[in-house]
């Protein structure tokens, strides 16, 4: 991965920082964004690469090329964009508005659509190993009550992972995808503080703990590798086993 060109949407918190930062361990020049910035997350990747700032509202189609042209205008190059800029609007289904279901789909979907358009543009015809990461979630095979649009928004993310792969195969470009599971992270912090949800939530995941940022970065890294160059079209689920599991016989209390 070393000297690899790298552009993380949504990289400054959570799951995109800790993609980030295993990124620029790997060696990585990297250009991250987010709607805001944040002074503190681009000097700590800096003191471990090359990393630049890209200001930019992915939930827009604007937004999405913006950030791409002006990653690829820094590095010089792009070999690998990360999909992470996500949102959800959690409500009771009979409470849905389409306010609530077009900010979803339009920063979770039409930002992702619009990015890899713009990076596949970008790809030079002498490149080898171009990939594309979407962040995806175990929310794309397994529903969640009352969180229709974010599961809906996840499925969509399955399938754009599956069209993109063998849309781009003739271009040299791969597409693979990560479903987290739950994972900690400041969008989540709030709800796994509920009384007793971390220990409900522990019991039920086979590896008994739940999941953290870090977690999610080797395996970004590893889909954008050269050991990975024969996979595309994928999308490998990091959950502690949620995925896998069936409903327990045995008491969880």
């Amino acid at each position: 991965m070393s000297a690899a060109c790298v552009c993380i949407s949504g990289a400054t918190h959570g799951i995109g920082y800790g993609i980030a930062e295993a990124f620029a361990r790997a060696g990585a020049r990297l250009v991250i964004n987010a709607e805001r910035p944040d002074s503190q997350a681009l000097s700590r990747l800096k003191e471990l690469t090359e990393c630049h700032f890209v200001q930019a509202d992915l939930s827009t189609v604007a937004g999405a090329r913006k950030f791409i042209d002006e990653a690829h205008a820094k590095l010089g190059r792009l070999d690998t964009l990360v999909n992470n800029a996500g949102t959800f609007q959690d409500v009771d289904f009979m409470d849905v508005e389409e306010a609530q279901f077009a900010k979803t789909f339009d920063l979770n979907v039409k930002g992702y659509l619009f990015a890899a358009q713009a990076f596949a543009r970008h790809v030079g015809n002498d490149q080898e190993n171009a990939s594309i990461v979407c962040v995806g979630s175990t929310n794309s095979k397994a529903a969640e009550k009352n969180s229709v649009i974010y599961d809906s928004s996840k499925g969509a993310i399955l399938m754009l992972v599956r069209s993109l792969a063998v849309s781009l195969a003739d271009r040299g470009i791969r597409a693979n995808g990560i479903g987290p599971g739950i994972v900690e992270t400041p969008l989540t912090k709030a709800g796994l503080d509920g009384d007793g949800v971390r220990q409900t939530l522990r019991q039920q995941i086979p590896l008994g703990r739940i999941g953290l940022p870090h977690d999610i970065g080797g395996a970004a890294v590893f889909l954008a590798s050269t050991q990975a160059s024969y996979i595309t079209g994928q999308m490998l689920y990091i959950d502690g086993g949620i995925t896998a599991n069936q409903m327990s016989w045995e008491s969880l209390s």
